[in-house]
C-alpha cells in the first residue's frame, strides 16, 4: 500500500492517514535515511486530552505521526470517507519491529523497571536492542536529558521505544527530539509488559468495539464514567464530522 502523508481531524486534532504496514514502512525509513521524528501513538483518551490542552496538541501537530491506536479514530476516519485507515497498536506495532530484523534497525528501550527491561532484551535477544535504561520517575522538565541522549547516541540506536504513559510519554519525546534529530522517537505506553505477555488483547469483538482500554484498567465506577464521557465524546466527534462532510468542510 502506498505511503501516505495525509492526516484527517478529529475535534481541533489530526490523526494520520495509515495502516500497520504503512507505518512500520515509514519508520524504517526514516531511521535508516536519518531523517527521525518522534510518533504519538493516540487513542481517545489522548484525543480528548489534546482538544482540551493547547500545549499537547501542539506536540501531536509536531509529531512525524499520530498513530490511530484506539478502533474510535478508525470509525472517526471512515467518517471523512478515509477507507485505507487501520488501527495501528504501540505494543503490536513495537513487537513486529523487534521480530523483524531484515533491515538492520538498532533500538532502545526507555523506562518501565530495570527488572521489565532485562527480561525483554533476553526473550528478544536475537533482535537488535542495542541499549535500555530505566530512568528515575520525575516530571518531564526534571529528567537529565544530557544523559540519556548519551546513553542513546553511544548505543548506536536508530529508533526509540518510550514506555512512560501518554501523554506524558509525547511531551518526553517532543523534548527528547530536540537532542536527537536523527533518530526515531515512538511512545508506546505499557507495550513492554505486552511484549512479555503480562498484559494481552482483549477478545476481538471487544477490540472492534473500542473497549481495549476499558479490559486493560481495574473495574470500578470511576472507569465506568470515564468510558461513558469517551462515549459521549466520540458521539459528539462523528456529529461534527458528518456536518463538516454536509457542509464540504475539508478534512484536514
Amino acid at each position: 500500500m502506498s505511503i501516505s502523508s495525509e492526516k484527517y481531524r478529529i475535534g481541533k486534532v489530526h490523526i494520520t492517514v495509515t495502516n500497520p504496514d504503512d507505518v512500520k514502512k515509514r519508520i524504517e525509513e526514516a531511521a535508516l535515511n536519518g531523517h527521525g521524528g518522534y510518533v504519538c501513538v493516540s487513542n481517545m483518551r489522548t484525543v480528548v486530552y489534546a482538544n482540551k490542552h493547547e500545549d499537547y496538541r501542539n506536540v501531536m501537530e509536531e509529531a512525524f505521526m499520530c498513530l490511530p491506536d484506539g478502533m474510535p479514530l478508525v470509525w472517526m476516519a471512515k467518517l471523512w470517507g478515509e477507507k485505507d485507515v487501520q488501527r495501528t497498536t504501540g505494543p503490536d506495532l513495537m513487537v513486529e519491529m523487534l521480530k523483524d530484523t531484515s533491515k538492520g534497525l538498532k533500538h532502545f528501550l526507555l523506562g518501565d523497571t530495570e527488572e521489565t527491561l532485562s527480561v525483554l532484551k533476553s526473550k528478544y535477544s536475537q533482535s537488535s536492542i542495542v541499549g535500555s535504561y530505566s530512568p528515575a520517575f520525575c516530571e518531564v522538565d526534571e529528567f537529565d536529558y544530557e544523559d540519556i541522549v548519551e546513553r542513546i547516541q553511544q548505543s548506536g540506536a536508530d529508533v526509540v521505544w518510550i514506555a512512560l504513559r501518554a501523554p506524558k510519554q509525547d511531551f518526553f519525546a517532543a523534548k527528547l527530539f530536540e537532542y536527537l534529530p536523527n533518530k526515531v522517537l515512538i511512545g508506546v505506553g505499557a507495550a513492554f509488559r505486552f511484549a512479555l505477555g503480562e498484559i494481552k488483547h482483549p477478545s476481538r469483538v471487544a477490540q472492534k468495539m473500542g473497549l481495549t482500554g476499558f479490559f486493560w484498567r481495574k473495574k470500578n465506577i470511576r472507569v465506568f464514567l470515564l468510558y461513558v464521557s469517551y462515549a459521549l465524546h466520540i458521539i459528539a466527534y462523528g456529529i461534527r464530522i458528518i456536518f463538516s462532510r454536509f457542509f464540504r468542510i475539508n478534512s484536514n
